[in-house]
């Protein structure tokens, strides 16, 4: 009888109890409770985000009453239909969204995604042609507290002529985007993110056995054994890919360890590094992290019969987004346990029933003293310092002052590309981590606009203030150190 009820309430079903206390409850006179919207509350349980009344659940979240919060609720209805619990398909699924009159406890921090939104505009305008956007989520949780981005959360104008069968569909350069612009999916893969992606090459060193002072004599340019079109302005030595270093001149060459060469982005170290693992292995980890190749283009050239050859890859050339670049270094700072992004924290039913299966889906996919470490190398880029002293070398950066701005321990990394055309930056505490990207809107050319100078600037003061007012009311911890047997030879 009990999963009877369970399933009548499921299905916004009563069953009707006699009044007469002296019998038994019968079920004879079954009839549907009113069926009403599910809604959509913020963190903090008060505050109203959406109610899913309208035929398609993302026509609710057009008229969210913060129209930054629309892309946390497409959010919310991207999960709500991969997810068993609300029925067997997704037209199921959405249908009980609609009329199900559940309570959902989503997990968006008002409070710092209004921080995280005024800092985007003001870094970046709606106007502008590039999209800046940003998201801070909960290691060890999963839970995604701000997502935000210098669009506006609406359809943009019609094309300014039908579309012919042989045309892209027209996506829009405007200040208008519903795309997932912060998360992703097939149609938005994200944009390149630059030296972040080091950290996969660096961790995958760490998996192999390799310790954090290993120490490569570097060169200005690295002639790789990877090999590409000779003509390119990269190759050497008849079609051999040649990278070189850009940057702080004390840093185009010379010995390097895993910190300095992080800490200031050494081209050369992180493709030698890459080349003695195994392309492979940096992919792997990158997924194993939280990375979602979502690009055709990356999909093709991750696998066996292509990886090999990919080396760019440590340099960052794959899409990806804010959410996930966000959430690969919370795994990190959650001592190697990756969990699914989780913007949603509790649902009841109509009955005011907590559903089951909903909650934070976490493994762990690393060993905690190769996360350590790894977050002990990416201290050096922010201005932090190593558990073992002064490891990071000498000189500045563009994200040394993040340390001081928040105010707490801190990891992560920032990356431009060589064609100014994206950059990304990424900052995690113990109990957040905040990643921004900026590149060109999806399906829109970015072309040759690159990044304009100061902007990268801003971005980085961006991230470290969402980070600084988030960890604001929580207990200050520092990350846990790596064991000295991977920092240090005997």
């Amino acid at each position: 009888m009990a999963v009877v009820v369970v399933l009548a309430a499921a299905l916004g079903v009563v069953l009707w109890r006699s009044q007469d206390s002296g019998k038994p409850a019968t079920p004879a006179a079954a009839s549907p409770e009113p069926r009403r919207a599910s809604e959509l509350y913020a963190a903090d349980g008060t505050t109203l985000i959406a109610r899913f009344d309208a035929d398609d659940p993302r026509e609710s979240c057009l008229r969210v009453p913060v129209n930054d919060w629309g892309y946390f609720c497409d959010l919310v209805v991207t999960w709500w239909q991969a997810q068993e619990a609300f029925g067997v398909d997704v037209p199921q699924r959405l249908d009980r969204l609609r009329h199900g009159g559940y309570r959902i406890g989503g997990s968006l921090d008002p409070r710092l995604q209004a921080v995280a939104k005024q800092r985007v505009d003001a870094t970046l305008p709606v106007s502008d042609p590039k999209v800046f956007s940003l998201a801070t989520i909960e290691p060890g949780t999963g839970l995604v507290k701000a997502m935000a981005a210098n669009r506006n959360f609406r359809r943009p104008p019609p094309p300014p002529s039908p579309a012919g069968q042989d045309q892209p569909p027209w996506r829009s350069g405007g200040p208008d985007l519903v795309d997932p612009l912060v998360s992703g999916d097939e149609d938005t893969p994200g944009d390149e993110a630059g030296a972040t992606f080091m950290m996969f090459t660096l961790v995958a060193a760490l998996d192999s056995g390799l310790r954090l002072d290993h120490a490569i004599d570097t060169k200005r340019v690295y002639e790789s054994n990877y090999r590409i079109d000779p003509h390119s302005p990269v190759a050497c030595n008849g079609g051999h890919w040649c990278p070189a270093n850009t940057g702080d001149p004390a840093y185009l060459s010379g010995r390097r360890t895993m910190w300095d060469a992080f800490g200031h982005s050494v081209v050369t170290y992180f493709v030698a590094l890459q080349e003695r693992l195994g392309v492979d292995k940096a992919i792997a980890v990158a997924q194993r992290l939280g990375i979602v190749l979502r690009a055709k283009e990356d999909q093709m050239l991750s696998k066996p019969a292509s990886g090999a050859s990919w080396g760019a890859f440590t340099l960052g050339v794959s899409a990806t987004t804010a959410l996930d670049l966000a959430n690969v270094y919370a795994t990190l700072a959650a001592d190697g346990t990756r969990c699914d992004p989780l913007p949603v924290a509790r649902v009841a039913d109509a009955a005011g029933r907590a559903v089951p299966g909903v909650g934070p889906r976490c493994e762990p996919v690393l060993r905690p003293e190769v996360a350590r470490a790894a977050i002990d190398a990416g201290r050096c880029p922010l201005g932090d310092h190593s558990a073992f002293g002064d490891r990071c070398g000498a000189g500045k950066v563009l994200t040394t002052t993040v340390r001081d701005a928040v105010g707490r321990p801190v990891s992560g990394q920032y990356g431009l590309t060589g064609n100014r055309r994206a950059f990304s930056v990424v900052v995690a505490s113990p109990q957040l981590a905040t990643a921004g990207m900026i590149g060109a809107p999806p399906g829109v050319n970015g072309g040759p606009v690159p990044v304009a100078d100061g902007v990268p600037e801003g971005a980085v003061a961006a991230v470290a203030t969402v980070v600084h007012d988030g960890l604001g009311p929580l207990p200050a911890r520092d990350f846990t150190a790596p064991p000295r047997e991977l920092a240090l030879a005997p």
